[in-house]
């Protein structure tokens, strides 16, 4: 699929100079790499994000030590969830 964008000047000069510099083959490359970059910025502010949250918990003692009944309790419930058929936690597993 192929479509047509207009971008300001200056981001049309830059995308010209990365090509002519040699640095993509062409523009569609040059703007797919900036779109990926943009993508991994995302995602690097949301894992950012959640850590931030994550640290903040510990900061307010809002943790559980991680002994084996923990252990044990959080495998059954994690099994519970999956017989249901529960949607997984992106923030626990990928």
């Amino acid at each position: 699929m192929s479509t047509t964008i207009q971008v300001p000047e200056e981001v049309a000069v830059q995308v010209k100079e990365l090509v002519e510099t040699g640095a993509y083959p062409d523009s569609e490359s040059a703007v797919r790499d900036a779109f990926r970059l943009l993508r991994e910025h995302r995602l690097r502010e949301q894992l950012n994000a959640k850590l931030a949250n994550a640290f903040a918990q510990v900061d307010r003692g809002d943790v559980v030590d991680l002994n084996a009944e923990t252990r044990e309790r959080i495998i059954r419930e994690g099994h519970a969830k999956y017989e249901r058929g529960d949607k997984l936690n992106p923030d626990v597993l990928p």
